[in-house]
């Protein structure tokens, strides 16, 4: 007899955790959120999985989120923003499908909802950022406000954007090694792909950067201590500095298709003038034979018992005079 597996129903819940100043993260359950929630002297993080549509059910029927943030955490545009509210802000940022592998399929976005007790953030497919946020408090990481919560998870994001960057640049070193060693046939087509996919990373990430700078900095709520905003403010100018190493890398990637397509264009050049000088040295041949071909009377040597020698001879002076003047012109 078989024994019956009973897999757990989170309803669309990936993880809630309750966040205490100086104690560990206790996780949340399901039946636990319309308790915990707006509880004072407590911060919650709720993540979502927006496939599942109880979640969304639970989203849209939640009094304690704003109608405008409800709106756009359930909302499918995919532009980077970030909108201002009473005592908070709502907004989607760029992140990394779990499974990235540098299409532009594997770019994501988290929607995030914040004020002083609570972050719900939700997404449609795994993230890369959230989830490693997630290990960080399932291992113990301590978090004193929602916003030092916001920075972790900027920090994370950060973090792999820098690692993709950089395993991008390694693709690009190969690619100029095997360039510089002459073998650029086989690289088109990954050049082209790591261009693409700088350029997606690059517009993501100027993306999360203006909103940051831009939307969210000028306008933070006024609980917000004055050492988170200067997390905020370091933790943008590390994505500053990884975009600059984006742009360089985009340069490269630039510059190695360029190098790529005139070696190309370089070894057709050799190819044509290789086969023009052939053309040239056979074209007075060619003649001979076609004038020595026509079947009409008067024509030299047909009655010559070595009327065939005197032809061969003929071509072979005419084949000298072609590969003289050639080398006189140094054009062979």
């Amino acid at each position: 007899m078989r024994t019956p597996i009973e897999l757990p129903d989170h309803r669309g819940l990936i993880c809630g955790f309750l966040l205490c100043p100086q104690l560990p993260p206790q996780q949340l359950e399901w039946d636990a959120l319309a308790e915990e929630l707006g509880t004072a002297d407590r911060l919650i993080w709720l993540h979502f999985n927006l496939a599942d549509v109880r979640a969304r059910t639970w989203i849209s029927n939640c009094e304690y989120i704003p109608a405008v943030a409800r709106e756009m955490l359930l909302d499918s545009a995919p532009h980077i923003q970030i909108e201002s509210l009473k005592d908070g802000f709502v907004g989607i940022l760029g992140d990394l499908h779990y499974q990235f592998d540098a299409e532009p399929d594997s770019l994501g976005l988290v929607r995030i909802y914040l004020d002083r007790g609570c972050l719900i953030s939700v997404r449609g497919r795994p993230l890369k950022a959230t989830d490693r946020l997630r290990l960080a408090l399932l291992h113990g990481e301590q978090i004193e406000t929602s916003i030092d919560l916001l920075v972790h998870l900027l920090e994370y994001m950060t973090e792999i954007f820098s690692s993709v960057t950089i395993d991008i640049r390694e693709v690009v070193d190969e690619i100029e090694d095997q360039l510089l060693k002459g073998n650029f046939q086989d690289k088109r087509g990954e050049i082209g792909t790591a261009r693409r996919g700088l350029a997606r990373l690059r517009r993501h990430l100027t993306g999360n950067r203006q909103a940051l700078s831009q939307r969210l900095i000028p306008r933070l709520p006024a609980w917000c201590r004055e050492i988170d905003v200067s997390e905020l403010r370091r933790n943008l100018e590390r994505l500053d500095a990884v975009i600059q190493d984006l742009e360089l890398v985009q340069e490269r990637a630039r510059l190695l298709q360029e190098e790529i397509a005139g070696q190309l264009q370089e070894t057709v050049n050799q190819n044509l003038y290789m086969l023009s000088i052939v053309t040239t040295i056979f074209l007075p041949i060619t003649l001979i034979t076609g004038i020595f071909g026509m079947n009409v009377g008067g024509m030299p040597w047909t009655q010559e018992p070595i009327g065939f020698w005197w032809a061969i001879l003929t071509m072979v002076v005419t084949l000298s005079m072609t590969l003289f003047l050639l080398r006189r012109q140094q054009l062979f």
